[in-house]
């Protein structure tokens, strides 16, 4: 006798065949005429992309592109040179402030769409923000108490992110060897 259940299978939305399509066309396109398109654009419109993907499949792993390219259309617009918006000084500190934006996005929208708690992004964003900071001290105008210390903070990087890595390298080794 014969089974009569059957299982229907949702079909996923061709998200990557859309965008392969879309980016063939564009460029196709960009061969018979001139369209001005920024970068803020550019990583916009990815950026949303990404995001609708991984919240219709419910993938953390394709909202992570989202929100880092969401963090990056924000940096891109408010720096570029035909907004004004921005001083110069502090382009570095709103493009890496605009990142970390990104990298928190990740976080909210892990939560949202998928429940999967993505704290690491927060840890990033937090860092990036820290960072950015650093930055907005050291590259301003005129001299506080506290630029040569954000100067010699940095300065000091330069030596301790390579013994970080070393120290990591090493503890990977040591504790595969130990299993």
């Amino acid at each position: 006798m014969e089974n009569n259940n059957h299982v229907i299978e949702k079909k996923a939305f061709p998200f990557g065949g859309i965008l392969l399509v879309l980016a063939g066309f564009f460029m196709l396109l960009q061969q018979f005429t001139v369209i001005e398109l920024t970068g803020s654009i550019f990583f916009g419109a990815l950026a949303l992309f990404f995001i609708l993907w991984g919240a219709t499949t419910r993938n953390i792993g394709l909202l992570i592109p989202g929100g880092i390219l969401s963090g990056m259309s924000l940096g891109v617009f408010l720096i570029e040179d035909n907004t004004g918006i921005i001083p110069e000084h502090l382009e570095g500190t709103t493009f890496l402030l605009s990142l970390a934006l990104g990298f928190a996005l990740i976080t909210v929208l892990g939560l949202i769409f998928t429940n999967a708690k993505a704290w690491w992004a927060l840890i990033v964003a937090g860092i990036m923000s820290l960072v950015a900071v650093g930055v907005a001290i050291v590259e301003s105008p005129g001299s506080s108490a506290i630029k040569p210390v954000a100067e010699a903070f940095f300065r000091s990087l330069n030596y301790l992110w390579p013994v970080a890595l070393v120290a990591l390298g090493l503890w990977i080794i040591f504790k595969k060897n130990e299993e």
